[in-house]
């Protein structure tokens, strides 16, 4: 009755397989997960990604993931490469800072759909953190996995050799100002016979111990503080003016030239590499530094193995009265080349749920971003960190700058690298006038608005 034995045979196959209850599985999809854009290479960060990788295949049987770490100064050049072909894209990219993923805003899938088709909720995220996960067409990028809010965290040890008070942590205390940090700072700054930066007998050529450090950021992030009507943005809100010379960035500026060239209690580049080659990474680890501002990645990157006790003081206030605490805002991208956007959005969708948020920003030092985990969230750390004064973490997360360091403006991305030449004039001693070099910058970016309206036209 049937010509073609085979397909009687396969006919035969499917008919038993159906009613003996089999069915045949579909391969699962493998969805990448790329690290090394920002925290997360850490060998006790790879372990813990390890851990949540196994957790996620055991309850996964059409997905599962892998986290490919990459070292951070290859992680950008191995990406490009990586999304010229579909199939060799990472099916996620991160954590990462919003503002580099912005950036390079058309690399990535817009997540609108998915959110809308599943009518996704989003009122958990705190409030503010989606408008930084969208693009300048309104494009939603991520949903935001953890606020890394910044403070000071200081040795205590180094403050109590020199006799000196500790940084103070009531955030009322209108005296603790970027002049009053100035002050503390030069007096546990040291030389080789043990002179502060104080001291008529102090050798600027010989320091063994510096009161200040804030390095790991961009100048933006550092005037950002400053107090400035657009806080960590250098032109206006509709891109029409630039206000990178304005009198708080220029005062911000000149007070990080003094505190290098000329009161020597932040380290210079001959300083600021002895310190790095000492501590292998983790500036606290050398011994060297008595004050770090950080952010809260470093609670997992450099705390645990820090040979020193430690304490955290808030941002000091700026010359305009007020207090800016710069924070980061970490999250995941799906590359828009990768085939299987949908399996990557359900693992995105796990990472930052309730139930998982906490796990994973316990591994990359994020507050989470979901504000209904707080409770938990600081439950473990006062485990993890118990003599760490948590008030003054969660406290620093309500002075975020606004507009944020990392915002786009038209040609942030050329004109950024123009800002870092400037801080490593500064930094190398090369020009000590901030006012001259933020004028010339001004007029650059003015330039660049102009041409970028005058296009849209």
């Amino acid at each position: 009755m049937f010509k073609n034995k085979n397909i009687f045979l396969i006919m035969a196959l499917c008919v038993l397989l159906t009613l003996g209850g089999l069915v045949v599985a579909q391969e699962p999809i493998t969805v990448s997960i790329l690290v090394g854009l920002g925290t997360g290479t850490d060998p006790d960060q790879q372990a813990a990604q390890v851990a949540l990788a196994e957790r996620f295949n055991s309850e996964h049987d059409d997905i599962q993931i892998e986290f490919m770490i990459v070292p951070f100064d290859e992680a950008q050049t191995r990406l490009i490469t990586m999304l010229t072909e579909p199939e060799s894209a990472p099916g996620l990219v991160g954590p990462a800072g919003f503002g580099d993923l912005l950036s390079r805003a058309d690399q990535y899938a817009n997540i609108n759909d998915f959110i809308e088709a599943e009518n996704f909720d989003l009122s958990d995220f705190y409030a503010g953190t989606m408008d930084l996960m969208t693009d300048p067409d309104g494009g939603i990028k991520g949903l935001p996995l953890g606020l890394y809010p910044a403070f000071i965290l200081y040795n205590m040890d180094l403050f109590d050799a020199a006799g000196v008070e500790y940084p103070p942590s009531d955030f009322s205390d209108e005296s603790w100002t970027f002049d009053a940090l100035r002050d503390l700072a030069m007096r546990v700054t040291l030389d080789e016979n043990f002179n502060d930066a104080t001291s008529e007998d102090f050798d600027p050529n010989a320091i063994i111990q510096w009161g200040y450090n804030d390095s790991w950021i961009d100048l933006r992030g550092r005037l950002a503080m400053w107090g400035a009507e657009f806080a960590g943005r250098p032109t206006n809100d509709d891109y029409t003016v630039a206000v990178a010379n304005s009198e708080e960035w220029v005062a911000g500026l000149q007070w990080w030239s003094d505190a290098i060239n000329v009161d020597y209690f932040v380290p210079n580049d001959e300083g600021q590499t002895l310190i790095d080659s000492t501590a292998s990474g983790a500036i606290l680890d050398s011994g060297m530094v008595a004050m770090f501002y950080t952010h809260t990645w470093y609670l997992a990157e450099g705390v645990p193995n820090t040979p020193y006790p430690l304490q955290v003081a808030p941002a000091p206030f700026n010359p305009t009265g007020t207090r800016v605490s710069r924070a980061h805002l970490d999250t995941f991208a799906i590359p828009a080349v990768y085939p299987h956007p949908e399996a990557a959005w359900e693992v995105f969708k796990w990472l930052t749920s309730e139930e998982n948020i906490t796990e994973v920003c316990l591994i990359y030092g994020c507050l989470p971003g979901r504000a209904s985990v707080a409770a938990e969230h600081r439950a473990i750390l006062e485990e993890l960190f118990p003599d760490l004064d948590l008030d003054v973490i969660y406290e620093s997360a309500n002075y975020v700058d606004n507009p944020h360091h990392e915002t786009w403006y038209p040609g942030s991305e050329r004109l950024g690298d123009e800002l870092e030449n400037i801080y490593a004039q500064v930094f190398f001693g090369e020009s000590t006038d901030a006012q001259a070099l933020l004028d010339a910058f001004n007029e650059e970016l003015q330039a660049e608005l102009d041409a970028y309206h005058s296009s849209s036209d």
